[in-house]
């Protein structure tokens, strides 16, 4: 009789054990990193893309976005901070470079909040003689610049609505200011 009580008292340990594993395992402790630059590398390998390598990196309220390449592909990849760590955002998939175009580039957005967005556009370069980008809105009160350096590389982000389905214009300017390059294109 007390062979059978040592063997279930033993069952049962392995039992806890085995449990306590896999709730480690599946836990929210186990997920995410302590530091945003390996919570991204996470996000990665999660895609099966890279390791790429960050070109510029934007601090943002609570979270960071890396601008990166990855051989003939380019990404802008957010994470995002939690209480104690942090975690794989959205948007690691990369874009291919289209070399047949003067600018390749991707839109994407992230939700920050029930009603708004981070709405983030980027992309690469082909066209050397575009020496820096322009993003404006219809009526041209709201434009950004952002001037190209070795990498060919451009972000513009801000914060939107969720009911936007607004009108941008990208626009590539070469040295001496003429537009060069034009795209339209409509904001979710």
């Amino acid at each position: 009789m007390k062979l059978n009580k040592k063997h279930s008292a033993i069952m049962e340990w392995i039992i806890a054990i085995a449990l306590v594993v896999i709730c480690w395992k599946c836990s929210i402790l186990s997920y995410g990193s302590f530091s945003p630059v390996k919570a991204h590398e996470q996000s990665e390998r999660t895609y099966h893309y890279g390791p790429s390598k960050i070109i510029k990196t934007i601090d943002l309220d609570g979270g960071k976005i890396y601008l990166c390449r990855y051989k003939d592909w380019f990404s802008a990849n957010t994470v995002r901070r939690g209480v104690i760590k942090w975690y794989p955002g959205d948007q690691v998939a990369g874009t291919l470079i289209d070399y047949s175009k003067q600018v390749s580039y991707s839109l994407s957005g992230s939700r920050i909040k029930e009603d708004a967005m981070i709405i983030d556009i980027y992309g690469y370069v082909n066209d050397p003689k575009i020496t820096t980008i322009l993003l404006e809105d219809k009526s041209k009160a709201n434009s950004s610049k952002y001037a190209l350096d070795e990498s060919k590389m451009f972000i513009f982000y801000w914060n939107e609505d969720m009911q936007s389905g607004k009108v941008k214009y990208l626009k590539g300017l070469d040295r001496n200011g003429k537009i060069i390059y034009e795209e339209k294109f409509t904001v979710f």
